[in-house]
């Protein structure tokens, strides 16, 4: 299953200074889950901090994760249809709600803010569309590519051991990948053993980031590297 993130808002300070003041904010705990599939609630979230992944599918995996910046549970809201993914906490997150009615009165009176939502919106259908050309290649370069999405998404920390990823389990990094949470765990015994990447309950510590990019370079070079770049320090040590 495909994978996206989007990790950097599309509104400018002064545009939250008029949208912000008509919600109120929210904060919730690591792994609550703000919506679920077949909802018919009416509000969206922009996010201050913290992530939260979509989940659809049966089994269910991640379809995206949206990083601090973003606005979650927008294309229910668009559409006025049942929510189509559930909304899970990563991590601990803090958030403005604002009421569906709001946001689509924002859309429409703001211009420049309902061209960005296209252009999003666009992408991220180009994105959904990249595993299908992927499908060949291999589960290494999968793998890799999925915790790119997470460095992207500014869920990598830099610590003294490697860069900490947080709140992400085998199965979650496999859906990400587009493979199946066995064919996930067997690329990272293998990073494991050759010392790329160390994990633990719920968490993947990347030792070796010049490793996971060369998995990329070799097979084609990938926009999401300069973004994992931008996202957290990508170096070796």
């Amino acid at each position: 299953m495909s994978g996206n993130t989007q990790a950097s808002g599309f509104l400018t300070q002064e545009e939250l200074d008029r949208l912000l003041p008509a919600g109120h904010p929210v904060s919730y705990p690591a792994g609550t889950i703000v919506l679920r599939e077949g909802d018919k609630s009416d509000f969206v979230l922009y996010l201050h901090s913290g992530h939260i992944k979509a989940l659809a599918g049966r089994p269910k995996g991640i379809v995206y994760i949206f990083a601090p910046g973003s606005i979650a549970g927008e294309l229910a809201v668009i559409m006025e249809k049942p929510r189509s993914a559930d909304l899970v906490c990563i991590n601990e997150v803090e958030a403005h709600f604002i009421p569906g009615p709001i946001w689509l009165e924002f859309l429409m009176t703001e211009r420049r803010v309902n061209l960005a939502m296209m252009r999003y919106l666009a992408n991220r259908i180009l994105d959904k569309d990249q595993p299908e050309v992927e499908s060949l290649t291999t589960s290494e370069f999968k793998v890799a590519r999925g915790i790119l999405r997470l460095l992207s998404a500014g869920m990598g920390k830099q610590t003294p051991r490697g860069i900490l990823i947080s709140g992400v389990t085998q199965r979650d990094l496999g859906s990400l990948s587009g493979l199946s949470r066995e064919s996930a765990a067997l690329v990272l015994k293998r990073m494991r053993t050759e010392g790329i990447v160390s994990t633990g309950r719920g968490s993947l510590t990347i030792k070796d980031p010049a490793a996971i990019e060369r998995f990329l370079l070799n097979e084609k070079q990938s926009p999401l590297i300069a973004n994992a770049r931008h996202s957290v320090r990508f170096r070796s040590h």
